[in-house]
Parts: structure tokens; C-alpha cells; sequence
């Protein structure tokens, strides 16, 4: 059975939303849990309802207080969740008035054209895709997903991107526009000081149990140990068995924490941050890494880049042979080190805070309203996100 952890009253708000979210991973928490904060200080009611996977459970208890959460527990055999979810939803819309309805992710998309047609017309949809994944799945429907979105009801949903390679793939596969509201890092990593180990020290990880970037880091601590830098490495995230041993065998430290201030702590003890493998969704682990100082050397992927320019505020690299001579650079360099550490907190506190969110979410939240006056009283058009744009909605 679902789970209501909240209550919320004010079940006849004029202002009252519905987030409709998967599994809720790191990557997904760095938007909605900042999004979800920010309409709940502008007055917005809110309830989600998302899975209830045990790994991610931790940050269950991250959402503000008055934010209704109602749960589904994980069938992992047959899937059976998404059904119950279903009717936790038609139990909402029964009982409930929304003002909006959020999609987080491909299945709760698909889930949401199925139930649609329930949606008042005055009910505003919105879809945020949420990573790579969603976007692959996304695209053989290319010729057919204006005709499946109109399921939603009389109006296309707004697409709000949570990074800028979502909105740019989105883009090519939508005609409408598509807002750029970035995730956003907690506070807690940029306040944190920096505590650089006494022998040099390489920091990597995943939120996510990433069996690919586990093999990938590894391969390349085995190759850095054979070049005789004298670094250690560690590795933080929630790796599986198989992915534990490939990390004993390359002599590299698991640490599987939730706590942010311990994930904080244990970054912060980095000479050098690096992100291997092409992560599917906004790399979280980067984005804390950068707001904390730490120098980053991140393989050259379209997420990577989102945060990453080359030389600026980071180091990017296309093989093993080049990581190996970006890290042995930036070991015996302490100035370039603290150079691009300091450039990378920079720009995740320009791009990557709280408050900059909070500006950019209430505007792609209030801009239907707005487009809505506007074409009443005559023509209007939105840009859609283009290349290489920090913040299109800004």
C-alpha cells in the first residue's frame, strides 16, 4: 500500500501541485528537492508521489516538512509499483484540485499520458526528463510524441530541463519551448573548508550503483599507480559486490555514506576530484566536488562539459594516456591547483545555488500565466534552448 509521510490541507488551492516522480535519486533530489522548497516558500501546496526504493530512501526525510509524500513501495520482480501508482494518482485527482501537474522522468511521463484525459483543462502540466535515459527512450517516438503528449489534455506540457544536455536533446526532438532551471548543490558544500590530505589524494564516485565508472576509475588508479605519483584513492557512492571487489583488486577506499556533511568531510580531503565514464544524468558528485574547491579532471561527456571548460575551472580528458598527464600536471602544481579549485566554486555558486534556482524556477512556473496574458493580448514566442546556454529560462 502507498505511504503518506505528510499531510498538507488545502485541498481547494488555486495553487496546489502534483509531482509525479520514479525512483528518487541524487540526481533527481539535487532539482526537485530544491524545486519542491522553493514553491513551498512562494505558498504552493505540493504532494509527491514517487517509489520507495530502500537505497534512496535517506533522502525521503530531506523534503520540507509541509510537502505531502505519498509512497509506492518497489516491486523489483514484476513492476507491479507502477500500477499501484496509477491508482494512488486516480485516488489524488478524485479527491484532490491540482493547479499543475509535474512529470519527473520517462515513466512517470508515460504514466502521465495514460491518465490525462482525467486532467481539467485549466490544469497546467510540466515535464522534466531527468538525464540521458529518458531521453534515448524518448527519441524513436520523435514522429509521434506531439499526438502522444496531447494525451495530457488540451494543453502541451512546458518542458523545464534540469541541465543544459537535457534541453538541448529535447529540443531536437519538441518544437515548443524548453526552460533551463539547473540543479542545485546544498548550501552545506560550499561552506565547507577545504582539507587537502598530506599525501596526494584522487576522489572519485557515484551516486548510483554505476558498475561502468567503477571499472573505468579503477583501470585508470591501476594505470596511475604503475607511474609512481605516490596517490592514494578513494571512492564514494554505493558500489555492488562485484563492483566492491574490481575496487579491493585497484587498491582504491570505498566509502558508501549518505550524510552530506561526511560526504563533504571526505571530499574536501581531495588534491584532485575526477569523473570517469559518461554519466546518464546531472553528475552530482561533480557539481558537489566543484562547489567544495576541489580541482576536477572529468572525461570528456556532454554532462562533464554542462559543468566543465577545459583549462577554466577544470581539466577535461579523451584517454587513459591524458588523465594520467592532467593529474601527474596537476600533483605538481599547487598554484594551478588551487587556481582551478577556486574557479570551480566560482561557477557552481554562480550557476549551481539555491537562490539561483529559486529565481529561474518561479519564472518557468509563472511563465505559462504570463504567456497566456500575452497571446490574449497578442503574438507571443519563446526561444527554445540553444547550444551551450548556461540558464536559456534566465
Amino acid at each position: 500500500m502507498a505511504e503518506q509521510s505528510a499531510e498538507t490541507s488545502g485541498s481547494s488551492s488555486t495553487q496546489n501541485v502534483l509531482h509525479i516522480v520514479g525512483n528518487v535519486t541524487e540526481a533527481v533530489y539535487s532539482f526537485l528537492g530544491p524545486a519542491s522548497e522553493t514553491l513551498d516558500r512562494a505558498g504552493f501546496a505540493q504532494t509527491i508521489v514517487m517509489l520507495d526504493n530502500p537505497r534512496h530512501r535517506h533522502l525521503k526525510v530531506k523534503f520540507a516538512p509541509g510537502i505531502r509524500l505519498e509512497t509506492v513501495p518497489v516491486e523489483a520482480r514484476n513492476r507491479r509499483h507502477w500500477l499501484l501508482m496509477e491508482k494512488v494518482i486516480r485516488g489524488l485527482l478524485d479527491t484532490q484540485q491540482y493547479s499543475a501537474v509535474h512529470l519527473h522522468g520517462f515513466l512517470p511521463w508515460a504514466l502521465g499520458t495514460r491518465m490525462g484525459r482525467l486532467l481539467p483543462r485549466e490544469v497546467k502540466v510540466y515535464y522534466s526528463p531527468h538525464g540521458s535515459r529518458t531521453l534515448k527512450l524518448l527519441r524513436p517516438l520523435q514522429s509521434t510524441m506531439a499526438s502522444v503528449m496531447s494525451l495530457l489534455g488540451p494543453a502541451q506540457p512546458d518542458i523545464i530541463a534540469s541541465s543544459v544536455s537535457d534541453a538541448r536533446r529535447i529540443s531536437s526532438i519538441t518544437d515548443g519551448p524548453v526552460m533551463t532551471v539547473e540543479a542545485a548543490i546544498d548550501d552545506e558544500f560550499f561552506e565547507h573548508p577545504r582539507n587537502e590530505a598530506r599525501r596526494p589524494l584522487l576522489v572519485s564516485g557515484d551516486t548510483d550503483e554505476n558498475q561502468r565508472s567503477v571499472e573505468l576509475f579503477c583501470r585508470l588508479a591501476v594505470v596511475m599507480s604503475a607511474a609512481e605519483l605516490g596517490l592514494s584513492f578513494n571512492w564514494i557512492g554505493h558500489p555492488d559486490e562485484i563492483s566492491n571487489a574490481r575496487l579491493k583488486a585497484a587498491n582504491v577506499g570505498p566509502f558508501e555514506i549518505n550524510d552530506r556533511q561526511a560526504i563533504a568531510a571526505r571530499l574536501s580531503t581531495g588534491w584532485i576530484f575526477m569523473a570517469a565514464g559518461d554519466a546518464d544524468e546531472f553528475p552530482v558528485l561533480l557539481g558537489w566536488a566543484m562547489a567544495l574547491g576541489l580541482p576536477c579532471v572529468v572525461a570528456n561527456t556532454a554532462y562533464h562539459r554542462d559543468l566543465i571548460t577545459h583549462g577554466q575551472n577544470g581539466l577535461i580528458y579523451n584517454s587513459e594516456e591524458e588523465a594520467l598527464a592532467q593529474v601527474s600536471r596537476l600533483i605538481d602544481n599547487p598554484a594551478l591547483r588551487a587556481q582551478l579549485g577556486e574557479a570551480a566554486r566560482a561557477d557552481a555558486r554562480e550557476r549551481l545555488s539555491r537562490s539561483k534556482l529559486d529565481d529561474a524556477l518561479l519564472a518557468a512556473y509563472r511563465r505559462p500565466a504570463e504567456a497566456a496574458a500575452e497571446k490574449a493580448a497578442g503574438p507571443v514566442s519563446l526561444a527554445p534552448a540553444g547550444e551551450g546556454q548556461a540558464n536559456p529560462s534566465a
